[in-house]
């Protein structure tokens, strides 16, 4: 298995989510095609992470989030599964940006985004939103951003089973690792 420190960023907290399930065929794919990734969703925060974590200074911050930290700034290409909430993406995937080191955890990196909804729009506004952010932090974007779109109705028994959702996953997983 070839080695890129590529990790998959499950961009919610909630407990039993759909975007594990995407995260999960995700690695899948760069299993398939020879690339070792790491799986990290933001369930795996600490509870103590808004008090203990933000606005503190690297050294001051605790050690459980700096196996973390030290996570993100290994990996040097990352997909984001964001799912849609409200309109956005996650609040706690801002609040997970902002306790990181900036600007290094993030800086020269490049990035993969899909987005999942229950809806018809595909977390396209999400994606948008945490682009931006993305590209004040310095991380390159590739440009295909697939919307998995009723994602409920494509998943059987927590696997994805949308033969085009699939497709696509082989497909932006192939050019992240040319990226």
């Amino acid at each position: 298995m070839k080695n890129q420190n590529i990790t998959i960023v499950v961009s919610t907290n909630r407990k039993n989510n759909l975007t594990q399930i995407v995260a999960n065929a995700y690695q899948a794919a760069f299993k398939t095609q020879g690339f070792e990734s790491e799986i990290f969703s933001l369930e795996q925060l600490p509870n103590h992470f808004i008090e203990s974590v933000l606005y503190k200074k690297s050294e001051d911050k605790p050690a459980d989030f700096q196996v973390i930290q030290n996570l993100i700034s290994d990996t040097k290409k990352f997909v984001f599964i964001i799912p849609e909430y409200n309109g956005s993406f996650p609040g706690i995937l801002k609040l997970f940006v902002d306790g990181l080191q900036f600007p290094n955890s993030f800086k020269g990196k490049k990035a993969a985004l899909v987005g999942i909804s229950s809806g018809t729009q595909g977390s396209a506004m999400a994606m948008s939103h945490f682009a931006d952010i993305l590209n004040y932090v310095g991380v390159h974007t590739l440009a295909l951003r697939p919307r998995l779109i009723n994602i409920e109705k494509n998943i059987t028994e927590k696997s994805l089973t949308n033969a085009e959702y699939l497709s696509f996953i082989d497909l932006q997983a192939k050019q992240l690792t040319e990226f």
